[in-house]
């Protein structure tokens, strides 16, 4: 269900990007093949991990039987994620053994839907056993409706695709702009001068940034994104993975 729910995404910002760019460029370009080479490959291993959580990890630590209807059900699991998704990205920006990984995701230089599909093995495997965790290990889920926890996770995947969108969107109540994760938000999480300006780590809420002094949003997007040249990897997906530098 989730692999459709990406695929509706990912070509709903790309149509919002031909209708309405932020710049103006083929709605396709090399980088977006190496993030769809990376995404494919890396596909196989997040269904062999999907799998292991619905098998067998229902240890359940914390009982939440008191969540008795599947939409409340679904909502709680929602929450949690994104919160628990958020303290994760910000560990891997202020942690430098976890930024190595992390910053395969910042190389690219140009925003598109595809983009949230480049990312290294150790940030994959990282979001791919946290809903594991949390719903098969930390909270007792064994009496939930089977649907809530796939559900929940679906915001997040809209989200993936849309905020990384070559979109415009500015919207005139700056309240929207908080509402759900958009490019306008997100692209100053891109921006190359990240020493200077780190934040926006939400997935689907920028309520958690809000809430934690992270909010690094400004009226325009910025200027360049990608990393510095010191930083910078090989646009390729193998030297993605092998952290392969862009400039030895």
């Amino acid at each position: 269900m989730l692999f459709v729910v990406q695929i509706v995404a990912l070509g709903l910002g790309l149509g919002l990007a031909a209708l309405w760019p932020r710049e103006a460029r083929p709605l396709l370009n090399r980088e977006s093949l190496v993030n769809v080479l990376t995404g494919a490959g890396l596909y196989g291993l997040k269904l062999v991990i999907g799998l292991t959580g619905v098998l067998g990890l229902n240890a359940g630590c914390f009982a939440v039987g008191g969540l008795t209807t599947g939409p409340i059900q679904a909502l709680f699991a929602f929450l949690v994620v994104d919160l628990a998704r958020y303290w994760l990205h910000r560990m891997h920006h202020r942690v430098a053994f976890f930024w190595q990984f992390h910053r395969v995701h910042h190389s690219v230089r140009s925003l598109d839907s595809t983009a949230g599909f480049r990312m290294h093995l150790v940030d994959f495997v990282q979001l791919s056993i946290l809903p594991v965790l949390l719903f098969g290990v930390l909270f007792d889920t064994t009496r939930w409706e089977w649907w809530a926890v796939p559900v929940a996770m679906i915001p997040g995947v809209v989200a993936d695709a849309l905020e990384h969108s070559n979109t415009r969107w500015a919207p005139r109540n700056r309240a929207l702009l908080y509402l759900f994760n958009n490019p306008l938000f997100h692209s100053w999480h891109h921006v190359r001068d990240a020493i200077l300006c780190d934040g926006n780590y939400a997935n689907a809420l920028p309520v958690w940034d809000l809430l934690f002094r992270s909010n690094v949003t400004r009226p325009a997007p910025p200027d360049a994104l990608g990393l510095p040249e010191d930083q910078d990897l090989a646009s390729d997906a193998l030297g993605l993975q092998l952290l392969r530098r862009a400039h030895p």
